[in-house]
């Protein structure tokens, strides 16, 4: 089928291809035998119906919609191979002129590797430090420990910053309610500082029974515009009120974590921060390699590839935040953004993943470096290994045991093992 390249970049390709009536009849006899074999139609027989008669039956419209969608991947691909370009991307379509069974000229824009000549990769010489936990966060890290297994008592003095409590309130902006501003039962760790400024400090002092009223003013950049500035009455009522008593830091609080006394269990927490510097050292190591490689080498983001990376992180971020009950739509109204301005800030994140993405693949290709089915099996024994007790272990396999989650694990072990190679070419000793 007759094509032309319209535009060509390192990193994209864009074509004009015209599929012309012969080919155009011959696709469309397909689309008729295959769409009177799924139809019933009174009078046919299976596969025997003609052209009018479908048409009729679906509709125009979507009788050469059918048509179109067959042949354009087809044509697509015939002007890819013709032009030996290596397509990275489902290509954007737009259709410019189509003449029922005489001619459909479409526009494709694709993304392709960019073309890089002589990637330099290695001997960078970098040097790999790690520093060991600090007397601070040791300390930090009990505390945290003894907050982990902390028991809540139910108090009935003044309440002060640390202690829990469950209140109901109701706030009037004007004497009138407004949208958000009532709950039952809310808890609230005082000091925690996620309710609005101010709010929690008006709490502390009152015991459990007390109501009490209250006036506050809303933050300036507050994201709800008729609260941002506002002076806001609130109805406080406290529920129950609960303090925390966190266990005693001796030898018997080491038996919790199997250990025998205190210092064992100092020992092996000092063990474990040191094991995740070193983890967090490496990893900024990692990225450093990564980083210099992409400016040494000048490596394009194609546009496409970012759109699409763009478009996975905000299905990343609907997910996380559906565990909050929030919507994405919510997120932008609490945010004060649009869809637009958030895929704007995204975007340099975006095209960072698929620089990388692209560094890492040509250096896997140069290297040759590849995965077996045997390495995946490995890795999913792994995994289960993992799973937490209880889990059904053959659902888990089957769960894994998929082409495309076998794929994802194979992808993720060409990624590690190419970047422990540009570890090698690139990290003195």
């Amino acid at each position: 089928m007759p094509h032309k390249v319209l535009e060509k970049k390192s990193a994209e390709i864009k074509f004009e291809i015209t599929v012309e009536a012969e080919k155009l009849k011959s696709i469309t006899k397909i689309v008729t035998e295959d769409l009177s074999k799924r139809l019933k139609i009174d009078g046919f027989r299976p596969g025997k119906a003609p052209q009018f008669v479908i048409e009729k039956e679906v509709g125009k419209d979507q009788f050469w919609a059918e048509v179109i969608d067959k042949i354009i991947p087809e044509a697509y691909f015939e002007a890819i191979l013709a032009e030996k370009v290596s397509a990275i991307s489902q290509p954007q379509v737009q259709v410019k002129e189509f003449i029922p069974g005489e001619k459909l000229v479409f526009e494709a824009v694709t993304a392709t590797m960019p073309e890089i000549k002589g990637l330099k990769y290695k001997d960078q010489k970098i040097k790999f430090k790690s520093d060991s936990a600090t007397e601070k966060e040791k300390k930090e890290a009990l505390e945290g420990l003894l907050e982990k297994y902390a028991e809540e008592k139910e108090i009935s003095r003044a309440v002060k910053n640390g202690d829990r409590v469950e209140i109901d309130f109701e706030g009037t902006l004007k004497g009138l309610p407004f949208d958000g501003g009532a709950s039952k039962n809310h808890p609230i760790v005082l000091g925690s500082n996620v309710m609005i400024p101010g709010f929690e400090e008006k709490i502390v002092g009152h015991k459990t029974g007390e109501e009490f009223n209250f006036e506050i003013v809303f933050p300036k950049e507050y994201h709800a515009k008729n609260l941002a500035g506002q002076k806001v009455e609130f109805k406080i009522k406290i529920n129950k009120s609960f303090e925390k008593i966190k266990p005693t830091l001796d030898d018997n609080f080491a038996k919790n974590f199997g250990l025998d006394s205190l210092e064992s269990l100092k020992k092996e927490l000092a063990k474990e921060l040191d094991l995740q510097k070193d983890l967090a050292a490496r990893r900024k190591t990692e990225e450093k390699i990564i980083e210099t490689i992409i400016k040494e080498n000048k490596i394009e983001a194609p546009k496409v590839l970012v759109d699409e990376e763009i478009h996975r992180m905000v299905h990343e971020a609907e997910h996380n935040l559906s565990h909050s009950g929030l919507t994405m739509d919510k997120f932008l109204e609490m945010s004060n953004k649009t869809i637009e301005e958030l895929h704007k800030e995204m975007e340099p994140e975006a095209v960072k993943r698929v620089q990388i993405g692209i560094v890492l693949g040509e250096v896997a290709r140069l290297e040759k470096i590849e995965v077996n089915e045997a390495e995946i099996d490995s890795e999913i024994e792994k995994i289960i290994a993992t799973a937490t007790p209880g889990t059904n272990v053959e659902d888990l396999k089957a769960a894994y045991d998929t082409p495309e989650r076998r794929r994802e694990i194979g992808n993720n072990i060409i990624i590690r093992n190419t970047v422990e190679k540009l570890w090698q070419f690139n990290v003195s000793k």
